[in-house]
Parts: C-alpha cells; sequence; structure tokens
C-alpha cells in the first residue's frame, strides 16, 4: 500500500508535473513498476504490489486508523503526453529535520534526465516550504545513472559503505547528502562574479 501523507503540494517544472498518486495511475505504472530492470539497483525485487499497482491503492485493512505520514510521495506525470512516468518521495522523516530521497522511473525514459528534474524541483520545494535540514540517499555504487543524478543535484558524497546492507542484499553503496546551507552555496555560485 502506497503511504498516505498529510501533504503532498502540486510542483511543476518545464517538462513534469508532481503530484499526489492517485488510483487511476495504476495503469500507466503497471506498464513499467514492476518491472525487473526497475528494481536492479533498488535493493529489494518487485513485490506483488510493483507488479499489480492496483493493490497499492487498496487498504488490505481499512478499519484500521492510521496516522499520516510526515514525508512525501509524488507521482512524476510527463507533462507532454500525462502519463506516470516515474515515482519520487522523501521519507523516514525523522523529527521534520532530515529525509531520505528514493525515486524509480520507467526504463524507456532512463537518461532523458527527467530524475534530475524532479529531484531538484523537489529540493526547492524542502529548502523553501519546510524546515528539512537535511536530505540524504544511498545509491549501488554500480548505478552509474542514479549516482549522477544526485551528483548533478548537488548531493555530496559522504562515503561509501563496503559490502553492506542494501536493502534485502549485500553491496557496496554510496552514501550522498545535501544540507540547507549547501542552498545558498548553490545560488551564490548561480548567481557567479559581483
Amino acid at each position: 500500500m502506497f503511504r498516505k501523507c498529510e501533504y503532498i503540494p502540486i510542483l511543476e517544472t518545464k517538462r513534469l508535473l508532481l503530484r499526489e498518486l492517485v488510483p487511476s495511475d495504476a495503469t500507466d505504472l503497471k506498464e513499467w513498476f514492476g518491472r525487473d530492470e526497475v528494481y536492479k539497483y533498488w535493493g529489494n525485487l518487485p513485490g506483488k504490489g510493483e507488479k499489480n499497482p492496483e493493490i497499492l491503492f487498496v487498504d488490505p485493512r481499512p478499519h484500521v486508523k492510521r496516522k499520516l505520514d510526515k514525508g512525501f510521495l509524488w507521482a512524476i506525470i510527463e507533462r507532454t503526453n500525462n502519463k506516470v512516468i516515474g515515482v519520487i518521495e522523501i521519507f523516514d522523516v525523522e523529527n521534520n529535520r532530515m529525509g531520505t530521497v528514493g525515486y524509480r522511473i520507467d526504463p524507456r525514459v532512463w537518461g532523458q534526465g527527467y530524475c534530475t528534474e524532479a529531484l531538484k524541483r523537489i529540493m526547492d520545494f524542502v529548502y523553501m516550504e519546510t524546515a528539512i535540514d537535511r536530505l540524504w540517499t544511498d545509491v549501488d555504487v554500480n548505478n552509474a545513472g542514479s549516482n549522477k543524478v544526485v551528483e548533478k543535484c548537488g548531493f555530496k558524497l559522504e562515503g561509501t559503505i563496503r559490502h553492506g546492507k542494501f536493502g534485502t542484499r549485500y553491496c557496496d553503496y554510496n552514501t550522498w547528502g545535501f544540507i540547507r546551507d549547501q542552498t545558498a552555496e548553490s545560488r551564490a555560485a548561480d548567481a557567479g562574479p559581483c
């Protein structure tokens, strides 16, 4: 089941719309969400829900009162065709101070800059609209595409865990982090000399 979040703002970029996932998105997700290549570096294999995304919108225990999640989970919509091409999230938010970033995207659009575009927009939201100070993520060292995405977004490589547990498997993975102070550094660098 997808997490129910307290608040999911609609965010836009030139090519993308980021919004809450809705049950009608299951049709688009069915095309790619359960494909094995999406999970090659994810740490877990696709489960029943990923292979049948319609069940991710059904609460298996509707009588249980659940707390709303303090994180964020967006559908990544390609504006030209209004299709869900990815999901991006901030989860495990601790004390409204730090959160983990994760994303999955349709393999048919890998290498087109959609993850970078979505992550940059989400970072703008996080650092302008929330109190979150630190975002971080772990990326398999062999996942060149994802390592490039977070580096392009300004994340700093904080270290490499060798033979660490990554989901349900063991591998080497990089830990990347971005802190609020870096946003001022980034804007100053973009402005150039005075």
